[in-house]
């Protein structure tokens, strides 16, 4: 797994305020537009059964980059022990969207001022588990 960056909140609270920058360094050299978060969710929903009590944990690492506007783009990495999700979205005014998946099932992750939401859609069945924690 990538080496988290130390600033990572600092870095995602810098780039939403500030100048857009260029979304990967044509080397794959790291630069101050990688981040990482930590995802902990403590409650599950299955479908319309009650929630139960959950200990899921999903990391996330990417790099963001300017679209203008304030709106950044963010490409990343969802890793769970379940495996690992290649994941895109936007982060816009303190909120990021993030979805990914594949033809069996879908991601999709809203981080808004560390509260979060974690969605995975299977199409077997088809089935929604919903997660509800935070990321930092």
């Amino acid at each position: 797994m990538p080496n988290r960056h130390p600033a990572a909140t600092g870095a995602i609270i810098a780039l939403m305020l500030g100048t857009p920058l260029p979304l990967a360094a044509q080397d794959g050299a790291s630069t101050d537009n990688d981040f990482a978060l930590a995802c902990a969710f403590d409650r599950e929903c299955h479908e319309a059964e009650p929630c139960t009590d959950a200990d899921f944990a999903l990391d996330v690492t990417g790099r963001v980059g300017g679209m203008g506007a304030g709106t950044m783009l963010a490409r990343v990495v969802l890793s769970s022990v379940s495996g690992d999700v290649d994941a895109f979205g936007t982060l816009d005014g303190g909120t990021m969207f993030l979805q990914g998946g594949d033809g069996a099932s879908r991601s999709y992750l809203v981080v808004t001022n560390g509260a979060a939401r974690y969605t995975l859609h299977m199409a077997e069945g088809p089935t929604v588990v919903t997660y509800h924690g935070t990321c930092e």
